[in-house]
This record gives C-alpha cells, sequence and structure tokens, in this order.
C-alpha cells in the first residue's frame, strides 16, 4: 500500500521527550518507559515546521513478536472477545476498514491493509484548560495513554496467532479522522476533526492493521448527515483564535476548509477551542440529531407543499370551472396534512390522489 502524498512535517529529528505523570497505570517494565525513574516517554518531533500536526515517533512498545505464520480469519467470537477487552483497558468505540491509497499521508508501505480503528476520550480538563504548556502536557499523556494502549491490544492480537502492525496518534502516517470515517466511527466536521455519537469530537484515535482478512466492515456509515449539519453550524471556523481554519468557495460552489499551518497550535499547544465550541460537544449527539432531523422534516414539508401547488396549476388549464373549485378544495386539504403525504412512497402518494380525483367526478387518466 503505497501513494504519493508528501507530509510537511517528513524526514524531522526527534528527540526523548520525558513526561512526567505517575496516572498511566500498566504492567510493569512495559517499552516505553525511562529506565532509572520510570517516566513515560515519547520521542518529540524536532522540525521548524510549525504546523503541530505531530510526526511523532513512538518506540516500538511490542512485548511480543509477530508470529511467523500469522492467521488470516477470525470468527465472530474472537471479534467480540477482542472489543470487550479494549473497551475494559480504555477504548471508547472501534470499527473496522480497508485502507486505501487517499487515506494515506505519506509513501508507505502497509503489509496488511485491514485496519481496527480505535477511539479514546479526551479528558474534560484538556478541553478547558487554556492553549499552552500545562494544556501541551495534559495532550501529551492522552497521546502516550493511548500508544500504550493499542500497542497492549497489538498483543493481544499476537498473542492470539494475528500479525499487526501499530500506528499510534501523531504517527503522521494515515488520515486517522477520513480512516475512522470509513469505519463507520463517525463523520468529519468542519475542523478535518471525527465526530462520534459517543463525546463528539473529544477523541484521539488510533489503529492496528492486522493480517485479519475477514473483518465485520460497514456497508453503510449511518452518521452520513453531520457534514450537512456543519455545512449550516461551522462554529468550529468561528472560534478559532488563531484563524486557523479558513473556509472559501469550492470548484462546485460547495465550501472548502483550509488548515493555515503555521497558526494550528492544536498539537504544539494543546488548543482545543474548535472542539470546546462543537455543538456534538456541548449539547451531545442525540439533540443535534434531533434537531436536524425535525428541521429537515420542515424542509421536505414545504418542498411538499410547493409540488401540490405546482401540481393544481398544472390542472387549472385542463378543467371547468366547477370541479376546478372542487379539486382545489381537495388539494388544499391535502396540502394541510402533507406531513402525511411526504411520508408515503411515491406510488402510494399517486394512489391518493388519484382517489381524491375520483371522489371529485374526474376520472384521472394516464396522463395525470
Amino acid at each position: 500500500m503505497e501513494n504519493n502524498k508528501t507530509h510537511c512535517c517528513e524526514d524531522v529529528e526527534f528527540t526523548k521527550k520525558v513526561i512526567k505523570d505517575k496516572n498511566l497505570s500498566f504492567n510493569e517494565n512495559e517499552t516505553g518507559q525511562d529506565e532509572e525513574n520510570g517516566d513515560n516517554l515519547i520521542l518529540e518531533a524536532e522540525s521548524e515546521c510549525g504546523c503541530g500536526c505531530g510526526a511523532v515517533k513512538y518506540p516500538d512498545q511490542s512485548r511480543l513478536d509477530n508470529p511467523p505464520q500469522p492467521k488470516y480469519r477470525a470468527n465472530s467470537d474472537f471479534i467480540q472477545e477482542f472489543e470487550n477487552y479494549a473497551r475494559s483497558i480504555g477504548i471508547k468505540s472501534m470499527g473496522y476498514a480497508h485502507l486505501t491509497p487517499e487515506l494515506l499521508i505519506v509513501d508507505k508501505f502497509i503489509q496488511y491493509p485491514h485496519a481496527m480503528v480505535l477511539t479514546m476520550e479526551m479528558s474534560k480538563e484538556i478541553i478547558e484548560t487554556a492553549p499552552g504548556e500545562e494544556a501541551q502536557r495534559l495532550n501529551d499523556l492522552a497521546y502516550e495513554k493511548l500508544t500504550k494502549i493499542t500497542y497492549k491490544l497489538s498483543d493481544y492480537l499476537r498473542k492470539n496467532g494475528f500479525a499487526t502492525e501499530v500506528l499510534p496518534p501523531l504517527s503522521g502516517i494515515v488520515n486517522f479522522s477520513a480512516l475512522a470515517e470509513k469505519a463507520g466511527l463517525g463523520c468529519r466536521g468542519k475542523n478535518g476533526l471525527l465526530i462520534t455519537p459517543e463525546l463528539g469530537s473529544r477523541v484521539k484515535i488510533s489503529t492496528i492493521f492486522v493480517s485479519i482478512a475477514n473483518l465485520p466492515l460497514k456497508k453503510v456509515n449511518e452518521h452520513n448527515w453531520i457534514p450537512d449539519y456543519c455545512q449550516r453550524c461551522a462554529k468550529c471556523i468561528k472560534n478559532c483564535p488563531e484563524k486557523a481554519l479558513l473556509e472559501k468557495e469550492g470548484c462546485c460552489g460547495d465550501k472548502e476548509i483550509d488548515l493555515i499551518a503555521d497558526k494550528f497550535i492544536g498539537c504544539s499547544e494543546g488548543c482545543t477551542f474548535c472542539i470546546e465550541e462543537c455543538p456534538f460537544v456541548k449539547k451531545g449527539y442525540g439533540e443535534i440529531k434531533n434537531k436536524f432531523d425535525k428541521i429537515n422534516a420542515k424542509l421536505k414539508g414545504d418542498k411538499m407543499d410547493s409540488m401540490m401547488k405546482d401540481m393544481c396549476m398544472m390542472m387549472m388549464e385542463n378543467m371547468d370551472e366547477s370541479v376546478l373549485r372542487q379539486m382545489c378544495q381537495k388539494m388544499m386539504e391535502t396540502m394541510n396534512n402533507s406531513k402525511k403525504m411526504q411520508m408515503m412512497p411515491k406510488n402510494e402518494r399517486m394512489k391518493e390522489i388519484c382517489k381524491m380525483m375520483e371522489k371529485t367526478g374526474v376520472k384521472p387518466n394516464k396522463n395525470d
């Protein structure tokens, strides 16, 4: 699996960064810790880029090697067992997708394109902390925690005979939000972040590529209404203090968003304003979905009313005055009950209209 895309933080040097936090509780002697004092370690990118996108290279924390002859199929019981275990150690949601070239950020070969996409909750403390050193420390801890969990799950898969390749958060290899969207975990908002039903955009994402070729892929993303809502909202853009998100006209009249790299401080200073102000985070997925459905129902009702009025105008040309008067009266009654009509299949709507026409003494022909 290769791609020609380049990444702004490609080919940078990395240095060791120590994060002091004793709240990350994992098994003793795991790799990724300072041998002298047990502090958690990540490798931080040294770059003049300034985009804050990361491209952080973590040390391999695997405790088990890939099996020499990996298995390629897993039954549903094992998948369920794996999901239960993942949730028990901190994973909020998970989905499955097949990696395709457009999802790659850098040109890298991925041996097994079968992706297990994982999300973990971002704490409210991160969201409520102003951008700066403390916010960045909390952000780094969240990334490190998800990294440890992801390697732990990878070892679980290897122990059960499956080969894996881990992509921790900030690895800068795959567009995680787009991959998670393909896995049916949510949809991307205007700021490019994944919006999930569980936590809105308040999630971190990682991925395990695995040799399991029969992962339970979703055929339909039930959250694909989210981009339509976001087109009307755009609060993430309006509330960005750095003006890092630029909205512009696309080639077909749609709005497109450009990320201004040198103004983006999400990963360099822990800025989360676009997450904090997102209605999916403030009010919750369920409330937003209900409001969106009501608005759409009203718009569809208005459209149905307009269609009925147009039908009346077309009939006026071929009816005498007495029949026209009766028909228009019946049509108006139907328009007042248009919500019921719009829920009917098209053939049922036509039958209903024909019945009304027959009641007025007008027998509909094939052209009506």
